[in-house]
């Protein structure tokens, strides 16, 4: 197999970097894992799944969506998070089996 940036022009390898040291946070980890799960969740079911403090938890739903991971959109006053990449999924389960097998 070829090297990494032989595969891959280097614009996509920095954002493929970036977006894995925003998912180098455990809990920011934990909500992509959670939203795999789940088709959407508010911020409410979200900080109350994982055990966070409401701010905590939005601190880390802002970061994820500015950086593109999440969407989220309004009804009322819930706001809903959903994930926006699916295939952080495979990254995940792919982490997840590493780990296994350490």
């Amino acid at each position: 197999m070829k090297p990494l940036l032989a595969r891959v022009e280097s614009k996509k390898v920095d954002k493929a970097a970036a977006m894995l040291k925003v998912l180098a946070h455990p809990k920011r980890l934990a909500i992509v894992d959670l939203l795999g799960k789940e088709e959407k969740m508010t911020v409410t079911e979200i900080y109350r799944s994982l055990d966070l403090p409401q701010a905590i938890a939005s601190q880390h739903l802002i970061t994820l969506k500015d950086r593109g991971i999440l969407s989220s959109f309004k009804v009322g006053t819930k706001i809903y998070y959903s994930l926006s990449i699916p295939k952080l999924l495979d990254v995940i389960d792919s982490l997840e089996d590493c780990c296994d097998s350490m």
